[in-house]
Protein backbone atom coordinates (compact mmCIF):
# COMPACT_ATOMS: atom_id res chain seq x y z
CA UNK A 1 0.00 0.00 0.00
CA UNK A 2 1.33 3.42 -0.87
CA UNK A 3 0.52 6.59 1.06
CA UNK A 4 -1.47 9.15 -0.89
CA UNK A 5 -2.16 11.59 1.96
CA UNK A 6 -0.53 11.40 5.40
CA UNK A 7 -2.03 12.27 8.78
CA UNK A 8 -0.70 15.85 8.80
CA UNK A 9 -2.09 16.60 5.34
CA UNK A 10 -5.48 15.16 6.30
CA UNK A 11 -5.66 17.19 9.53
CA UNK A 12 -4.69 20.41 7.75
CA UNK A 13 -7.23 19.90 4.97
CA UNK A 14 -10.04 19.05 7.39
CA UNK A 15 -9.30 22.22 9.33
CA UNK A 16 -9.51 24.27 6.10
CA UNK A 17 -12.77 22.59 5.15
CA UNK A 18 -14.30 23.16 8.61
CA UNK A 19 -13.34 26.83 8.52
CA UNK A 20 -15.01 27.21 5.11
CA UNK A 21 -18.13 25.31 6.23
CA UNK A 22 -18.44 27.46 9.35
CA UNK A 23 -18.60 30.51 7.09
CA UNK A 24 -20.86 28.93 4.43
CA UNK A 25 -23.46 26.98 6.38
CA UNK A 26 -26.22 28.17 8.71
CA UNK A 27 -25.57 27.57 12.41
CA UNK A 28 -28.33 24.96 12.73
CA UNK A 29 -27.31 22.56 9.95
CA UNK A 30 -27.56 18.77 10.09
CA UNK A 31 -24.31 16.90 9.45
CA UNK A 32 -25.22 13.56 7.88
CA UNK A 33 -22.27 11.16 7.53
CA UNK A 34 -22.76 8.16 5.26
CA UNK A 35 -21.88 4.97 7.07
CA UNK A 36 -19.66 3.14 7.15
CA UNK A 37 -16.72 4.61 5.28
CA UNK A 38 -17.15 8.24 6.35
CA UNK A 39 -17.21 7.71 10.12
CA UNK A 40 -13.52 8.52 10.77
CA UNK A 41 -13.56 11.56 8.49
CA UNK A 42 -16.87 12.73 9.96
CA UNK A 43 -15.60 12.47 13.55
CA UNK A 44 -12.52 14.58 12.80
CA UNK A 45 -14.56 17.05 10.74
CA UNK A 46 -17.10 17.39 13.56
CA UNK A 47 -14.35 18.13 16.10
CA UNK A 48 -12.82 20.69 13.77
CA UNK A 49 -16.19 22.33 13.13
CA UNK A 50 -16.69 22.59 16.88
CA UNK A 51 -13.23 24.17 17.29
CA UNK A 52 -14.31 26.80 14.75
CA UNK A 53 -17.56 27.53 16.59
CA UNK A 54 -20.03 25.27 14.79
CA UNK A 55 -22.05 22.63 16.64
CA UNK A 56 -24.25 20.86 14.07
CA UNK A 57 -26.87 18.25 14.78
CA UNK A 58 -25.51 14.86 13.67
CA UNK A 59 -27.44 11.90 12.30
CA UNK A 60 -26.29 8.99 10.17
CA UNK A 61 -27.52 7.33 7.02
CA UNK A 62 -26.12 4.10 5.59
CA UNK A 63 -26.02 3.57 1.85
CA UNK A 64 -24.36 0.78 -0.07
CA UNK A 65 -23.53 0.19 -3.70
CA UNK A 66 -20.51 -2.06 -3.18
CA UNK A 67 -21.76 -4.94 -1.04
CA UNK A 68 -18.23 -6.10 -0.16
CA UNK A 69 -16.91 -5.86 -3.73
CA UNK A 70 -14.15 -3.57 -4.99
CA UNK A 71 -16.40 -1.95 -7.58
CA UNK A 72 -19.93 -0.57 -7.44
CA UNK A 73 -22.82 -2.90 -8.21
CA UNK A 74 -24.64 0.03 -9.78
CA UNK A 75 -27.56 -0.34 -7.38
CA UNK A 76 -27.75 1.84 -4.26
CA UNK A 77 -29.41 0.34 -1.19
CA UNK A 78 -30.59 2.26 1.87
CA UNK A 79 -29.36 0.17 4.82
CA UNK A 80 -30.02 2.68 7.65
CA UNK A 81 -32.35 5.64 7.43
CA UNK A 82 -32.15 8.92 9.33
CA UNK A 83 -33.45 9.05 12.89
CA UNK A 84 -34.48 12.71 12.54
CA UNK A 85 -36.78 14.41 10.06
CA UNK A 86 -34.78 16.31 7.43
CA UNK A 87 -37.74 18.44 6.32
CA UNK A 88 -36.84 22.12 6.45
CA UNK A 89 -33.24 21.44 7.53
CA UNK A 90 -30.00 22.46 5.89
CA UNK A 91 -28.16 19.16 5.42
CA UNK A 92 -24.46 18.48 4.89
CA UNK A 93 -24.15 14.95 3.45
CA UNK A 94 -20.65 13.65 4.24
CA UNK A 95 -19.11 10.67 2.44
CA UNK A 96 -15.68 9.12 2.16
CA UNK A 97 -15.28 8.73 -1.62
CA UNK A 98 -16.93 10.22 -4.67
CA UNK A 99 -16.35 7.62 -7.38
CA UNK A 100 -19.32 6.82 -9.60
CA UNK A 101 -21.49 9.35 -7.76
CA UNK A 102 -24.39 6.91 -7.45
CA UNK A 103 -24.56 6.82 -3.65
CA UNK A 104 -24.29 10.59 -3.22
CA UNK A 105 -26.78 11.22 -6.01
CA UNK A 106 -29.20 8.78 -4.37
CA UNK A 107 -28.67 10.29 -0.90
CA UNK A 108 -29.01 13.87 -2.08
CA UNK A 109 -32.17 13.05 -4.04
CA UNK A 110 -33.69 11.27 -1.06
CA UNK A 111 -32.98 14.23 1.24
CA UNK A 112 -34.34 16.74 -1.29
CA UNK A 113 -37.48 14.62 -1.81
CA UNK A 114 -38.07 14.73 1.93
CA UNK A 115 -38.18 18.52 1.88
CA UNK A 116 -34.76 19.62 3.13
CA UNK A 117 -34.16 23.37 2.90
CA UNK A 118 -30.79 22.68 1.23
CA UNK A 119 -28.33 19.84 0.67
CA UNK A 120 -24.57 20.34 0.44
CA UNK A 121 -22.19 17.49 -0.42
CA UNK A 122 -18.84 16.88 1.24
CA UNK A 123 -16.36 14.12 0.39
CA UNK A 124 -12.96 13.24 1.73
CA UNK A 125 -11.69 12.04 -1.66
CA UNK A 126 -12.94 12.57 -5.19
CA UNK A 127 -11.69 9.97 -7.63
CA UNK A 128 -10.81 11.43 -11.02
CA UNK A 129 -12.92 8.93 -12.95
CA UNK A 130 -15.04 11.35 -14.94
CA UNK A 131 -18.15 9.51 -13.75
CA UNK A 132 -18.73 11.90 -10.87
CA UNK A 133 -18.43 15.10 -12.89
CA UNK A 134 -22.22 15.34 -13.24
CA UNK A 135 -22.59 15.63 -9.46
CA UNK A 136 -21.59 18.95 -7.90
CA UNK A 137 -19.70 18.44 -4.68
CA UNK A 138 -19.47 21.50 -2.43
CA UNK A 139 -16.50 20.40 -0.32
CA UNK A 140 -13.72 18.08 -1.54
CA UNK A 141 -10.81 17.08 0.65
CA UNK A 142 -8.50 15.41 -1.83
CA UNK A 143 -8.34 13.86 -5.27
CA UNK A 144 -7.19 10.38 -6.28
CA UNK A 145 -6.55 8.62 -9.56
CA UNK A 146 -9.26 6.60 -11.27
CA UNK A 147 -7.52 3.28 -10.64
CA UNK A 148 -6.59 3.89 -6.99
CA UNK A 149 -8.30 1.47 -4.62
CA UNK A 150 -8.48 3.61 -1.49
CA UNK A 151 -8.03 2.29 2.03
CA UNK A 152 -7.42 3.75 5.46
CA UNK A 153 -8.89 6.64 7.37
CA UNK A 154 -12.24 4.84 7.49
CA UNK A 155 -12.12 3.43 3.96
CA UNK A 156 -11.92 -0.33 3.77
CA UNK A 157 -10.96 -3.41 1.88
CA UNK A 158 -13.80 -5.81 2.74
CA UNK A 159 -14.23 -4.22 6.23
CA UNK A 160 -10.47 -4.17 6.97
CA UNK A 161 -7.85 -1.39 6.96
CA UNK A 162 -10.33 1.25 8.21
CA UNK A 163 -7.96 2.03 11.12
CA UNK A 164 -4.98 2.91 8.94
CA UNK A 165 -4.30 6.56 9.96
CA UNK A 166 -3.59 7.83 6.44
CA UNK A 167 -5.21 7.55 3.01
CA UNK A 168 -3.51 4.81 1.06
CA UNK A 169 -3.90 3.12 -2.27
CA UNK A 170 -3.76 -0.64 -2.32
Amino acid sequence: MRTLYDEAAIAARIDEMARQMKNDLPTDFLMAPVLTGAFVFAADLLRSLYAHGADPLVDFVQLSSYGGARSSSGVVTLLKDFSVDVKGRHVLLVDDVLDTGRSLHFGKGMIEDRGAASVKLCVLVKKLTGHADDLHCDYIGFEAGPDDFLVGYGMDDDARKRGVPFIGAG
